[in-house]
């Protein structure tokens, strides 16, 4: 320790473990590192925490970033001072180092990361932590289990590219086409469908508005009984007009419901089947926003086993990719195709 003027004493700097606290304020302050990544790459330069101890932890990383000391002020009793000793970090780089930490880091490169397969949609199929992502090199996007040290890992985990995770889900996609002739017909099949429902709700529309005005008159004419007739009489009108006002109701409900989704289950199917018919292709020129509403929308519980993505499919998907190629289809592709309707 040294003094200041006032016989105060002063911590002494250790120009070894001040090169280490500028190295790590610097690294992060570049904005490419996370704490976990800049674990690593400390690692990796040799720049240990001490003789026994290789590798930082999150927590004394992170104390580390966030303690006052190092750009030259104290803490005390909740509040911050200026001190006396000398900054090792200089003001610019200290608050570009929070901004990171408190997520406020907006530079150019940081807009643009939009990673179509980390924030927790695939899982370590290990240890069951998320797949998390990085950029290296500014270009190229990796995945690996966000645990990468964990015990539960039989080999240290790998970092997967993202084109190699956008091939699998390709060929994951591949297993929802139809054979054509398939499709062919499904299609037709789904076509005579809507014109046969839409014939039949027709006729049931029309039923409904004959019921539905036989009730209002027959409504109408107890309830004018009921203001003509006595005490007695008319509250037994009353009590048939109340039971004819629920039929009356229970009516109009149906006939809303017919209007408002008429036919909307097999044209909901045909949408299914054409978009099933064309993701696998269109896929590779999809945004990542777009890829990751395609990968949820098809696939569940995405687990990454080292580097092959496994995957469950989604209902109706899971119909398509368990029978695209099954022979039965040409026995009994009608019931097949109503499964698909009515998942």
């Amino acid at each position: 320790m040294g003094q200041d003027s006032n016989g105060s004493k002063l911590p002494v700097i250790d120009p070894q473990k001040t090169e280490t606290v500028r190295t790590i304020f610097a690294l992060m302050a570049s904005g490419k590192f996370t704490i976990d990544t800049l674990r690593e790459e400390l690692f990796r330069r040799g720049m240990y925490r001490s003789p026994t101890q290789q590798r930082w932890t999150r927590s004394h990383l992170a104390k580390l970033l966030r303690h006052p000391f190092y750009s030259g002020k104290i803490h005390w009793r909740g509040q911050i001072y200026e001190g006396k000793h000398e900054a090792l970090i200089d003001e610019q780089t200290w608050e570009r180092v929070q901004q990171i930490l408190d997520g406020r880091n907006r530079c150019s490169h940081y807009k643009r990361r939009h990673f179509t397969y980390g924030h927790g949609l695939i899982k370590c199929a290990h240890c069951g932590y998320s797949i998390t992502d990085e950029l290296h090199k500014q270009r190229y996007t990796y995945y690996r289990c966000a645990q990468i040290n964990h015990y539960e890992h039989p080999v240290r985990p790998s970092w997967v590219p993202e084109s190699v995770i956008d091939a699998q889900v390709i060929r994951m996609l591949e297993k929802i086409v139809l054979p054509k002739g398939v499709y062919d017909w499904a299609m037709a099949y789904l076509e005579h469908m809507l014109v046969r429902d839409a014939t039949d709700m027709e006729q049931e529309l029309r039923k409904l508005k004959r019921k539905t005005a036989d009730a209002q008159a027959t409504l109408d004419t107890l309830l004018l009984k009921a203001a003509q007739a006595t005490d007695n009489l008319a509250e037994e009108f009353l009590r048939l007009a109340r039971q004819k006002q629920s039929e009356l109701a229970l009516l109009q409900q149906r006939t809303t419901q017919i209007v408002a989704g008429k036919q909307e289950n097999n044209s909901d199917a045909a949408k299914i089947l054409e978009l099933a018919q064309c993701l696998s292709q269109q896929y590779v020129i999809f945004s990542p926003v777009q890829k990751r509403q395609v990968v949820d929308s098809v696939f569940l519980n995405l687990r990454l086993d080292d580097v092959t993505l496994c995957v469950d499919y989604r209902l109706p998907f899971s119909i398509l990719a368990e029978n695209r190629s099954c022979p039965e289809w040409c026995f009994l592709k009608r019931h097949k195709l109503l499964s698909i309707v009515h998942a």
